[in-house]
């Protein structure tokens, strides 16, 4: 114990929590000052004519997540430092260093996830004709007829349409006569898969039960979890191909390929997963390999989305900065990911000197949350809160990660 208080963070630690850290805090104004960012960024015709468009709206109105984030990020840290400088480490190492048996993991994640089922199978509307079992979000009704319409779902021309996620729909719809039916296994799988990600990079099995819950209680997760239009497939084998670097490495490159071909957002991810690859402790050699593929796939993402004739593409400065107050908005219901983002973001830096994939947790946070302003920067598309569901997942990782703390360096 004393050697690892004694070590020293690495250049790459200090680099990467930095970095993190400052999108954070940035990411974090717009809960703060909610007007702020759409003031300055925001242009509209009314500006044209010197016609000020803001409505009166103070560009520095507190919002209502400021004093819980404020006060929660204050009261967290100074118990935490106080928490270190009493010596209650070493009592608290005691608790979290017990390892459940895999037994135990399994009974448990077999109850947890038999009372999420039996709460949640109603949603997904089985025994219901197929037209009649739909979903409130208004993105349903122009899925539902693409689908019902479609009798080549890949097409011969290069396009960023979700061709995998809608062959998935076609054959739920086929094969259980509900379009909801696979989407809501989708869920099931990446609440699993949650689990046997934190578990591996934590090496505890404790660590990955607690993300699994965290991911289970988010409101964000429980709104699309039975969606058809706003499925979790993507997600679900982003964190696969994730998982699969460490377990299975060739299988990887596969799962990718199929989350972008679940949701071109994904291609964005690349380089996240390129970091999280050469800061694993898989062989040199196979870290270059995999790297090489990784980085053939973002070439081939980039022409994807440059053929693509229904997303425009072009920078926009203004609009990058507006992409930023999605985070706040569309994680209004789920407050507690944004009060302990900092905190999170802190103890993922301690944390980074035992565990190496401390820091690619980091990458992972920061790398969803650049997503935003990048989609609204670069193309003519809108931010949609679904796609913060990654960062729900990371987020839970992260706590497990910290909260036990295992030495896997």
């Amino acid at each position: 114990m004393e050697k690892s208080q004694n070590k020293k963070f690495s250049k790459i630690s200090w680099l990467v929590f930095i970095f993190t850290i400052s999108i954070v805090m940035i990411s974090l104004v717009p809960a703060i000052f909610p007007a702020l960012f759409s003031n300055t960024f925001f242009n509209s015709e009314l500006d044209t004519f010197e016609v000020p468009s803001n409505y009166g709206i103070d560009s520095f109105e507190i919002g209502g997540l400021a004093p819980p984030l404020i006060i929660s990020n204050i009261v967290i840290l100074t118990f935490f430092f106080f928490f270190k400088k009493k010596g209650f480490q070493k009592k608290l190492d005691r608790v979290v260093k017990y390892q459940i048996s895999q037994r135990i993991a399994i009974i448990t994640i077999i109850i947890i996830l038999a009372g999420y089922v039996s709460v949640s199978y109603s949603e997904i509307g089985i025994g219901l004709p197929i037209g009649q079992n739909d979903e409130l979000y208004g993105d349903w009704d122009r899925l539902k007829h693409k689908l019902a319409n479609m009798e080549n779902i890949w097409p011969q021309q290069i396009t960023a349409e979700p061709h995998f996620k809608h062959t998935l729909l076609k054959i739920s719809g086929i094969i259980f006569g509900n379009y909801f039916v696979i989407p809501f296994l989708s869920s099931i799988g990446l609440l699993i898969v949650t689990y046997l990600f934190t578990s591996k990079i934590t090496d505890s099995r404790l660590a990955g039960l607690l993300a699994l819950l965290l991911v289970l209680q988010s409101n964000l997760f429980l709104s699309f979890d039975t969606s058809a239009a706003f499925s979790s497939f993507w997600i679900l084998f982003y964190l696969l191909s994730l998982y699969l670097l460490i377990k299975i490495f060739p299988l990887s490159p596969v799962f990718y390929v199929l989350s972008i071909f679940s949701k071109t957002l994904t291609a964005l991810f690349a380089p996240m997963s390129i970091f999280f690859i050469l800061n694993s402790d898989i062989p040199k050699q196979r870290k270059i390999i995999i790297a090489l593929i990784f980085l053939i796939i973002i070439l081939i993402g980039i022409a994807l989305l440059s053929f693509q004739t229904d997303v425009g593409l072009d920078w926009n400065p203004n609009e990058f900065w507006l992409g930023f107050t999605a985070f706040a908005f569309s994680m209004r219901l789920d407050s507690v990911f944004v009060v302990f983002l900092i905190p999170l973001t802190v103890g993922l830096f301690i944390v980074s000197k035992n565990n190496r994939y401390a820091n690619s947790i980091l990458i992972l946070l920061v790398g969803t949350l650049l997503s935003a302003p990048f989609v609204t920067g670069i193309t003519d598309m809108t931010n949609q809160p679904y796609r913060f569901l990654p960062l729900i997942v990371f987020f839970s990782v992260g706590v497990g990660m910290i909260v036990t703390n295992r030495k896997t360096t």
